[in-house]
């Protein structure tokens, strides 16, 4: 149980760090508006945000629910209840999956109500394996099973974020600063992608040329780094 705990704890602190790391990316609405969770391993349970902003977030605020929205520790307010399902959903669709990001970045969500997918025309998103068009799941009611089905039929293997159309975003990967950071690269690519359209439209990368870019990533990672040598 004593590990349990401590394992709980440790999640909790990493949304602490998340949050304040979207915040300074700016990948958020003017609000503050957006819930996370991540998933406690080896179980149908998550630590989720209990409030709807992400500025002045506390350990507090993050209570462990299960996925069909049973509070095991904490409190769960109300209006978070209805986000259950938009997290659980992820976890039951990708199961390698440890963290989920919900926000109203503005550019990305400029995609959203355009029911726009973003593509690979950034290299930071093929830096990243990132070379799959962000689909638009379709719009249904905050936290209704038209809105869950919605984006359970956009979530594939391959995904790392959905467009929710009229609303918002998701994010996810194996853990919360890696969610985090596909929030980030897809909010720089929707304001590339727009700003590309004042002059022209955005062009695609090669997939050949995005798994090239990956290679050379991991290539130069391989090497570590670089010292000077003593002259």
């Amino acid at each position: 149980m004593t590990s349990k705990v401590a394992e709980v704890t440790e999640l909790r602190q990493q949304m602490l760090n998340a949050a304040k790391a979207i915040i300074k990316a700016g990948a958020i609405s003017r609000s503050g508006h957006g819930n996370m969770s991540m998933r406690i391993p080896g179980t149908d349970s998550m630590v989720l945000t209990s409030v709807s902003n992400l500025d002045g977030l506390s350990g507090e605020m993050l209570p462990v629910v299960t996925f069909d929205g049973k509070v095991l520790d904490g409190h769960l307010d109300p209006t978070s209840a209805e986000i259950v399902g938009m997290h659980a959903v992820v976890y039951e669709r990708s199961a390698q999956m440890g963290a989920v990001i919900h926000t109203h970045a503005p550019y990305a969500t400029a995609y959203a109500v355009a029911n726009r997918p973003i593509e690979c025309w950034y290299e930071g998103l093929a830096r990243f394996g990132l070379t799959d068009p962000i689909n638009v799941a379709k719009y249904g009611p905050r936290g209704s099973q038209e809105s869950i089905g919605n984006i359970a039929d956009v979530v594939k293997e391959r995904s790392r974020a959905v467009l929710l159309q009229n609303h918002g975003v998701l994010s996810f990967e194996r853990d919360i600063m890696g969610a985090v950071r596909v929030l980030v690269l897809m909010e720089e690519a929707a304001e590339l992608g727009l700003r590309a359209s004042l002059i022209g439209e955005p062009t695609l990368i090669d997939p050949g040329m995005a798994s090239y870019t990956q290679q050379r990533a991991k290539e130069f990672a391989q090497r570590g780094a670089v010292s000077a040598v003593p002259g």
